[in-house]
Formats: structure tokens, sequence, C-alpha cells
């Protein structure tokens, strides 16, 4: 899947805590982030259905 590139700034303690889960998934951390928001993004829309 193409996509975009967005930029942020986020904690350095929490970026390694992020680093972290990916290796351990055997994961990229572009990809582990990108899974974190399409599963927030699928929460917020299903509780806005109820």
């Amino acid at each position: 899947m193409a996509g975009e590139y967005v930029n942020v700034r986020i904690d350095t303690e929490l970026k390694r805590r992020i680093q972290e889960v990916a290796k351990e998934e055997n994961r990229t951390l572009s990809n582990l982030i990108e899974t974190i928001l399409v599963d927030y993004a699928k929460r917020q829309f299903m509780a806005k259905r109820k």
C-alpha cells in the first residue's frame, strides 16, 4: 500500500519503547505506528456509531 509521509515529534523515551515493541514483533517502526493508528481510528469510529 502506497502511503504518505507524516512528520511528528514524540518523546525520546516513547520512541525507544515503541522501537522495542517493533523489534519484538519483527516489524518496522513505521509499520507498528501505522498499526497503532489504524486500530485507534477503528475504535473511534465504532465508538461514534454507538
